[in-house]
């Protein structure tokens, strides 16, 4: 969850938009993967649990990720650690969350847009009830139980190690399914602070709260 006050901007329309493509689907992809305990009791398949629980695991690593709807896949680097995220886009934009503040920086216009977080996520966990699920070799897809959930359908793709390769979230009344995928995911040692303290380059513009949502 994410939670601002609302400031006056002539900007902030537009880059609203960048926000809402790009960050909210990264905070998505950390808050729903990574962060949150393992979990050890549910009804879905052993198969299903194994990956949850092994993501879970992931504490500090590096990957290539592309997500988006459709044909609209955006991709980049992903770093995380502990729940701080940094995303380096193949066309130079940054996003980056300590924690505490979320900045996404667009090199093409010399603007950055700064966003207050708040809250945190439970990990896959969410996948282990309300679905029926069909697994077919590494791969397996849940149907929600009930008619009016927010979340319709998944899929997930798991390759060795039962590590995650593709995810797909159908919402209620969407045409297409959101997706995530990772490659080349390498655990490493640890990455330096000002990694997801990111600060934009010297005369780039900061638009703060650019999504505009109240407290």
């Amino acid at each position: 969850m994410i939670q601002m006050k609302r400031r006056p901007c002539s900007h902030r329309v537009s880059y609203a938009h960048v926000m809402r493509r790009i960050a909210v689907p990264l905070v998505m992809l950390a808050l729903f993967i990574w962060s949150g305990p393992t979990v050890r009791l549910c009804a879905a398949p052993p198969q299903v649990v194994a990956v949850v629980n092994k993501m879970a695991s992931l504490r500090v690593f590096r990957a290539t990720v592309s997500f988006g709807t459709g044909g609209g896949m955006t991709s980049g680097v992903l770093s995380y650690q502990n729940g701080k995220t940094h995303f380096k886009l193949s066309d130079g934009r940054v996003v980056a969350g300590n924690g505490r503040n979320m900045v996404v920086y667009s090199p093409a216009t010399g603007t950055a847009g700064k966003q207050s977080m708040v809250g945190g996520g439970g990990g896959l966990g969410w996948l282990l009830s309300g679905f029926e699920w069909r697994v077919g070799g590494n791969a397996a897809t849940g149907k929600a139980v009930d008619p009016g959930a927010k979340v319709q359908e998944v899929q997930i793709v798991w390759g060795a190690n039962n590590i995650l390769r593709s995810l797909k979230v159908k919402r209620a009344g969407s045409e297409a399914p959101f997706r995530i995928t990772l490659s080349n995911v390498r655990t490493a040692g640890g990455f330096p602070a000002s990694l997801f303290s990111y600060k934009p380059p010297s005369g780039s513009r900061t638009v703060e709260n650019p999504l505009d949502q109240r407290n």
